[in-house]
C-alpha cells in the first residue's frame, strides 16, 4: 500500500464520519461537503439527489429532540479515482411531544444498517458520488433517560454550531 493510498483512504473515512457529525449537529454546509454537487441518493423510499436527500434528512433530524449517528467498521476498496466503501451505523433519534410519522411522543428510535457508497475523487478531493442507504434493523423504546435532562444543558451535547467540538479555545 502506498502513502497515497494510506492518504486516500484517511480522506474517504474523514468524509464518512464528517456525515454523521453533519446530521447530528444540524450543519448544512458540513452535510454538503460530503457529497461532489451531482451526487445521487437512495435509501428507502428516496431516490434521486443527494442535495435533496440531505435537504429533507435535515428537516426531520430538525423535529426530533436529538439525534446520534454512529460508525461502526469501514471497509474502503481503492480503485484509481473511485473508492468503494461500506459503513455500518447505528442511528438513534428522541422524539419529542410531536413525533414524526410512525414515531410516538417521547419515544426513541434506534435503527441500525449501512451505507453503501461510491466516492469518486475530483480535482483531487473524494467526496461521495452515489450512497445507498441500507437499513437492516429498526426498534422503537419508550423514551427512558432517568432525569438525564434535568441536569444543566451544559453537560450535554447541542445541536449547533454552540456544540464542543466547534470551539478553539480549548
Amino acid at each position: 500500500m502506498t502513502l497515497e493510498d494510506l492518504a486516500s483512504r484517511a480522506e474517504v473515512a474523514e468524509v464518512a464520519a464528517r456525515y454523521c457529525r453533519a446530521f447530528d449537529r444540524c450543519d448544512e454546509a458540513l452535510l454538503a461537503s460530503c457529497f461532489h454537487p451531482d451526487a445521487t441518493h437512495e435509501h428507502g423510499a428516496f431516490k434521486g439527489l443527494s442535495r435533496d436527500f440531505c435537504a429533507l434528512g435535515l428537516a426531520a433530524v430538525r423535529q426530533v429532540v436529538l439525534t446520534h449517528h454512529q460508525l461502526g467498521q469501514v471497509s474502503i476498496e481503492l480503485d484509481g479515482e473511485r473508492a468503494w466503501v461500506e459503513s455500518y451505523f447505528t442511528s438513534y433519534h428522541r422524539f419529542g411531544a410531536e413525533p414524526p410519522p410512525g414515531g410516538a411522543p417521547r419515544e426513541d428510535r434506534i435503527m441500525g444498517g449501512r451505507y453503501v457508497d461510491r466516492f469518486e475523487r475530483r480535482d483531487g478531493v473524494w467526496r461521495i458520488a452515489h450512497r445507498q442507504g441500507v437499513n437492516e434493523w429498526l426498534r422503537y423504546e419508550p423514551a427512558s433517560d432517568r432525569g438525564f435532562f434535568d441536569r444543566p444543558a451544559s453537560e450535554r451535547g447541542r445541536r449547533d454550531r454552540g456544540d464542543p467540538v466547534y470551539r478553539r479555545d480549548c
